[in-house]
């Protein structure tokens, strides 16, 4: 299986939050804060649908993913994102 490549970020937060996060490699539950970090977005995406339609619709117009990319992103088959999209162009 191909590993996908991998970008470095860096990000502010608050003192409150910085203390919490910096235990999380110490509880055990995740290996590293990157791996908390990488679940937690994923989670916030399995969540929320509507922010996955943004996201996938704001990467394909910038022609950044294909249609079947964006509609995989989603979570719908490829005529329900076209529809989707469209729908969008006309609000």
């Amino acid at each position: 299986m191909k590993m996908a490549k991998s970008n470095t970020i860096s990000f502010t937060v608050p003192d409150d939050l910085k203390l919490k996060l910096d235990v999380i490699s110490k509880i055990g539950l995740y290996d590293s804060l990157s791996e908390f970090l990488r679940d937690a977005i994923r989670q916030l995406f399995a969540q929320h649908k509507e922010l996955r339609i943004s996201v996938a619709y704001t990467l394909f117009h910038q022609k950044k993913i294909g249609m079947g990319k964006a509609a995989e992103f989603i979570g719908d088959s490829i005529e329900e994102t076209t529809k989707m999209f469209k729908q969008r162009e006309f609000k």
